[in-house]
């Protein structure tokens, strides 16, 4: 009897494994079938608590969602920069520490479940893909409750001339009623393209507002301006 009951048991455990694995490779799917490269699991990093616990911002980069050579070249990248301590900056992670910076905000860093490629043109193909094919993404970690927050700024990249599919994965499943949500922007000639439009029929009951659309050729040269324009809506 004891032999059956655990033929059974290990019989279950095959059943269930075998569907984690079938989800993971459907997960994977969403970027390999757009690139040929071999996507990672994230490490998810969570919110960061600040100071001002009534804000909080909200950012999405290849940074942070990409494994990068230690040594990968950021001056031929539109969308990479070196920190003050030489670590890897994203042009969306920069923008987003200005503002934490002047708002001293909590953060949270949108992590999809797997990596995009290192190499830039196959993650303009990856996320071209995902935006047509309105893929459902995963994501490797999850704001759970966010009613405490008046005020919160997205900033995250144009892709495919519209809200890239990370954060539209955020939105999708964040509701954000009753804040004042400020959008920024990094891009290469699109600027705001239809972000504040489709985020504000993504979360209707929130007031949407237009920040700064930063330029991915030169992010740093826009920082007066953001941190201006920051300023300028704390009361």
């Amino acid at each position: 009897m004891k032999r059956w009951i655990a033929i059974l048991v290990t019989a279950m455990l095959a059943i269930l494994q075998t569907g984690a694995f079938a989800e993971c490779d459907d997960e994977i799917s969403n970027y390999t079938r757009y690139a040929d490269y071999i996507p990672q699991a994230a490490e998810p990093v969570g919110l960061i608590p600040g100071e001002n616990h009534r804000t909080l911002v909200v950012w999405f980069s290849r940074v942070g969602n990409t494994l990068f050579d230690p040594d990968v070249d950021v001056v031929s990248s539109a969308t990479l920069n070196r920190g003050k301590d030489g670590a890897l900056v994203g042009n969306a992670q920069m923008i987003a520490g200005w503002i934490t910076e002047e708002t001293k905000a909590d953060v949270f860093q949108i992590q999809t479940a797997y990596t995009y490629p290192s190499d830039y043109d196959q993650t303009v193909q990856v996320g071209e893909g995902q935006d047509i094919d309105h893929v459902d993404l995963a994501l490797a970690s999850h704001l759970e409750d966010v009613s405490g927050y008046d005020t919160v700024w997205l900033v995250a990249p144009i892709w495919h001339y519209t809200v890239c599919t990370p954060l539209r994965a955020f939105l999708e499943e964040t509701d954000l009623s009753g804040k004042t949500v400020y959008v920024m922007t990094t891009h290469c000639g699109s600027r705001f393209a239809d972000t504040v439009e489709k985020i504000q029929q993504m979360q209707p009951d929130a007031a949407v507002i237009r920040g700064v659309a930063v330029s991915g050729f030169d992010p740093g040269s826009s920082e007066t301006e953001v941190r201006e324009y920051v300023r300028s809506t704390i009361k």
